[in-house]
C-alpha cells in the first residue's frame, strides 16, 4: 500500500494529512514463452467456464512466431480456465507467467506469479478418458477392484491440493469439486471401457450397475450443484448425465439431485446449440433465437446468439468459406482454388475411429464419380503434421490427402465434431453443411443432383 502526503497552512501551524490509498485491483495477465509444436502460428487458448458449453466469444486467439514463441496481455476481470490443447491453465488477474506450453499437458513448464497452481494443474485428468481410468489404463479385474483403485487414487489426489500452498482458497474449492467429479465420471465409464475387454452389459445390467453405486453418486453429484462449480469442465460433464439422463437409474438419480436454475437453463440451451450442429435451416434458427430472448443468464442468451449468427453461415445457398490447407508435399491449397465443381469434403483426424471407419467409404464414392464434375477432398484436421504424415505411411491412400488446421475451421465452419462431411455446389455455395456421411446411400444421390443442375 502506497500513501501521499497533503499539507495545509493554516491558524496554529502546519496540518498534515496521510491519506491511503489503495493500489487498483489488477485486471490483467501477462502471459508468455513458447507454445510448442501446436501445428499453426494461430493458436486458440479457448475459456472453459460454463458457458463455454454454448458458445466461444470469450475465446483468444495467440499468435505466435515459427517457433511459437509469443508474449501477450490478456484483459480479465476475474480468475479463469482456460485450454490450450490439452493444457487447461487457471488464471487470475495479476498473473505473471512465463511458459513452454507442448501438446502434452504433463511436459508444460510455468515460472512467475501464477505458477503454483497452473503446475498442479498439469495432473489434471481428461474426461473423455473416464478420468481416473486414464484411458482404461486403471481397469482392473472386475468393477470393486477398480473402484477401490478409482477411489484410492483420488485420496493421493485431494491430499496433494490440501497441502498445497501459494494458491486461494477458491481454487482449492474448484479443484476439490474436480477431484469428486472425476470420480464420478470414472464410475460412469467404467461400463464403457469394460465393453473394450468384452464385459458387456445389458440396457438392463447397465440400470443396476448404477443403481447400486447411487448411494456414491447422489451424494457427490448433489455437492457439485453450486452455480460457480459450473466452471469446471467435468463437473458439468457428470451433471450432465442428470440435467439430460440417458438410463433409468440416472432417471431415479435425476429426481434426487436439485440443480439450480442456472445449471437447467445451461443444458437447456446447450440442447438448442446441439441442434444447430447438426441442422441449419430457418425454423432451427428461429427457434434458437426465440429460446434466447426466454433465458435469465445473459452469457448463456449471448453465446447461443452469437452460434446462431455463425449458423446462419452455413445456410444452404450461401456462399462457402474458404480455408487453407496442405498437401503431404507441403504445397499450400484453397478451398476456392477447387470452385467450378462439385466439392464433397471429408474432414476427418487419424485419431478418430468413426472418421477411419468412414474412410474406406469416401474413398468407394469417389472411385464411383471418377471422370465427373466433382472433386473429393480429404481434409485431416489433426494438429500434428508429423502425425499426420506418419499415419498416411502406414495406411496408403488412393485421393490427394490434405491436412489443415486453418481457424476458420471453428470460426466459420464450426467443425466441432468429426467425421463431417460437406456438399459445396459448382457456384461454391454451401449445399449441405451438415452432408449425408458416403457410407448412407443418400451422399451418392445428393452428390448426382448437384450435377444434374445446370
Amino acid at each position: 500500500m502506497h500513501r501521499f502526503i497533503r499539507t495545509f497552512c493554516g491558524i496554529g501551524g502546519l496540518f498534515i494529512f496521510f491519506t491511503a490509498c489503495q493500489q487498483p485491483t489488477p485486471t490483467t495477465v501477462h502471459l508468455k514463452g513458447q507454445l510448442v509444436d501446436m501445428g499453426t502460428t494461430e493458436v486458440n487458448m479457448s475459456y472453459d467456464g460454463a458457458a463455454s458449453l454454448v458458445g466461444d466469444s470469450r475465446d483468444i486467439l495467440l499468435h505466435t512466431d515459427a517457433d511459437g514463441r509469443f508474449d501477450t496481455t490478456l484483459t480479465i476481470t476475474e480468475p479463469t480456465y482456460y485450454t490450450i490443447s490439452r493444457n487447461t491453465l487457471y488464471l487470475t488477474p495479476g498473473d505473471d507467467l512465463e511458459v513452454s506450453i507442448p501438446q502434452d499437458n504433463r511436459k508444460a513448464v510455468f515460472s512467475g506469479k501464477g505458477a503454483v497452481a497452473n503446475i498442479y494443474m498439469k495432473e489434471r485428468l481428461f474426461p473423455k478418458a473416464g478420468s481416473f481410468l486414464d484411458g482404461g489404463s486403471n481397469l482392473l479385474a472386475d468393477f470393486a477392484q477398480t473402484k477401490a483403485l478409482i477411489d484410492s487414487l483420488a485420496v493421493v489426489r485431494r491430499a496433494q491440493l490440501d497441502t498445497l500452498t501459494g494458491v486461494s482458497e477458491e481454487f482449492k474449492r474448484l479443484e476439490g469439486a474436480r477431484i469428486t467429479a472425476d470420480v464420478v465420471n470414472s464410475y460412469f465409464s467404467y461400463p464403457s471401457y469394460a465393453s473394450f475387454r468384452g464385459v458387456e452389459m445389458t440396457e438392463q445390467g447397465l440400470d443396476s450397475f448404477y443403481m447400486a453405486l447411487k448411494g456414491d453418486i447422489v451424494p457427490a453429484l448433489q455437492s457439485l450443484t453450486d452455480d460457480c462449480l459450473l466452471d469446471v469442465a467435468v463437473v458439468r460433464d457428470v451433471l450432465s448425465c442428470v440435467a439430460t439422463p440417458y438410463n433409468k437409474a440416472l432417471e431415479g438419480m435425476a429426481d434426487e439431485v436439485s440443480l439450480t436454475p442456472r445449471a437447467k437453463e445451461l443444458y437447456a440451451t446447450v440442447g438448442k446449440v446441439g441442434t444447430l450442429r447438426h441442422r441449419v435451416d430457418k425454423a432451427a434458427l428461429d427457434e434458437a433465437r426465440a429460446f434466447a430472448d426466454s433465458l435469465t443468464n445473459r452469457d448463456f442468451a449471448d453465446e447461443l446468439l452469437g452460434k446462431v449468427s455463425q449458423a446462419e453461415r452455413l445456410l444452404k445457398g450461401q456462399l462457402a468459406i474458404d480455408f487453407t490447407f496442405t498437401d503431404v508435399e507441403g504445397n499450400r491449397h484453397k478451398l476456392s482454388d477447387f470452385r467450378g465443381k462439385v466439392l464433397y469434403l471429408d474432414f476427418w483426424a487419424t485419431w478418430c475411429g468413426p472418421c477411419i471407419q468412414e474412410s474406406p467409404h469416401f474413398e468407394q464414392l469417389a472411385a464411383k464419380f471418377a471422370g465427373k464434375d466433382v472433386e473429393f477432398i480429404a481434409l485431416s484436421t489433426d494438429t500434428s503434421r508429423e502425425a499426420w504424415l506418419s499415419y498416411l505411411k502406414a495406411h496408403k491412400k488412393q485421393l490427394t490427402q490434405y491436412n489443415t488446421t486453418d481457424t476458420a475451421l471453428d470460426e466459420g465452419w464450426l467443425i466441432y465434431y468429426i467425421p463431417r462431411f460437406v456438399l459445396i455446389d459448382r457456384d461454391f455455395n454451401i449445399a449441405d453443411a451438415y452432408a449425408p456421411r458416403p457410407s448412407q446411400p443418400e451422399a451418392e444421390e445428393a452428390i448426382n443432383a448437384l450435377l444434374e443442375m445446370k
